[in-house]
């Protein structure tokens, strides 16, 4: 009879076992599947702009030659106006700081941008300014998809 009691106690105590572990395992993975949730994404991504054309409707065009991308950061000191100019390549600018107004100087076409806007720079033979209206320093990081050789930027009309 012992043995039998023994060999009951056994098959109880391990049944009990079994089951406390496999509670402990659902609620560790419960837990581990809530912080997983809660934790951000090591890398992610979002997209700020995809465009075929410039803020003004130019349809972008690349330009011929080796391609070579730039990326520039321009600061605009409180008042300070950019000289009428025009690219030949496609472009995008973020506004990191401060405000500009652009404006098409043939047609006084113009648009303000704030901090944080993303905009497709103007195209081809549109001479246009960029002021900075406000009074902080506006921060401009401009990425341009150009090719060698080919400036940024024109100060004439073409």
């Amino acid at each position: 009879m012992q043995t039998t009691e023994g060999s009951a106690t056994t098959m109880t105590w391990t049944a009990f076992t079994s089951a406390a572990l496999f509670l402990v395992c659902c609620g560790t993975q419960k837990v581990l599947a809530e912080q997983a949730e809660k934790q951000p994404e090591t890398i992610s991504s979002e997209v700020l702009i995809q465009a075929s054309s410039s803020w003004k409707g130019d349809q972008y065009k690349y330009p011929q030659g080796t391609p070579m991308i730039t990326v520039k950061t321009i600061l605009f000191q409180p008042g300070a106006k950019s000289k009428p100019h025009s690219h030949d390549m496609p472009g995008a600018a973020l506004i990191q700081e401060g405000e500009l107004l652009c404006e098409v100087t043939a047609t006084g076409l113009a648009k303000r941008f704030l901090k944080g806007a993303v905009l497709p720079t103007t195209f081809k033979n549109d001479l246009h300014t960029c002021e900075n209206t406000g009074t902080k320093v506006a921060k401009v990081l401009v990425f341009y998809a150009g090719a060698v050789g080919l400036p940024t930027s024109y100060y004439i009309q073409k």
